[in-house]
């Protein structure tokens, strides 16, 4: 599910505020302000893939071992901080 961000004039400036309500910052041109939006638009795909390709790593080792989710998120995570 995409992220919905939206502009807001704050006096002079432009805020950019996504769907929880959070503030993702402010900008003195609205030009900057939709820049930062296409930058938090692809963080949030970046961050979505990088999710189901983990979960696909778990999954296939899951099955290649025969053990359980926790046991693969385990072997899974510790290989990531080695490379």
């Amino acid at each position: 599910m995409a992220t919905k961000y939206r502009i807001e004039p704050a006096g002079s400036a432009f805020v950019v505020i996504d769907d929880a309500g959070e503030q993702v910052g402010t900008y003195p041109t609205e030009n900057l302000a939709k820049q930062d939006i296409e930058r938090c638009l692809k963080e949030d795909a970046m961050y979505e893939t990088a999710k189901q390709l983990v979960d696909f790593a778990i999954k296939t080792h899951m099955q290649m071992f025969r053990v359980d989710r926790a046991v693969s998120r385990y072997w899974i995570g510790s290989a990531m901080e080695v490379v």
